[in-house]
């Protein structure tokens, strides 16, 4: 499936139910509420990687943490977590700050 551009809601609604597992670097999905509430509505385990990573970065990741992927992947309900150096971490809603004007 060629994802690469398409609208999010378009791709995860092709993905919805089938099982699969989505890694993805798109840094901005934890900026946009929207995009977020879009994977958890197809219910498909995503797993945020670094957008900043080198390939082998990202490489290095996912073989360090690939049992931890698995298992989050097969037995819990659909998810978005975060693949950090440390682990894997599930990604928990952070309410945005208000801005206040300074004096």
């Amino acid at each position: 499936m060629d994802a690469q551009g398409a609208d999010d809601t378009v791709w995860l609604g092709k993905v919805a139910g089938s099982g699969w597992v989505v890694l993805n670097r798109d840094a901005k999905i934890m900026e946009r509420p929207q995009e977020l509430a879009a994977y958890r509505a197809a219910k498909v385990h995503m797993f945020y990687l670094p957008g900043e990573a080198t390939r082998d970065h990202l490489k290095f990741l996912v073989e360090t943490h690939l049992r931890d992927i698995i298992s989050y992947a097969t037995s819990r309900a659909p998810e978005v977590w975060r693949i950090t150096n440390h682990g894997v971490h599930r990604f928990v809603d952070q309410p945005l700050k208000s801005r206040k004007k300074r004096r």
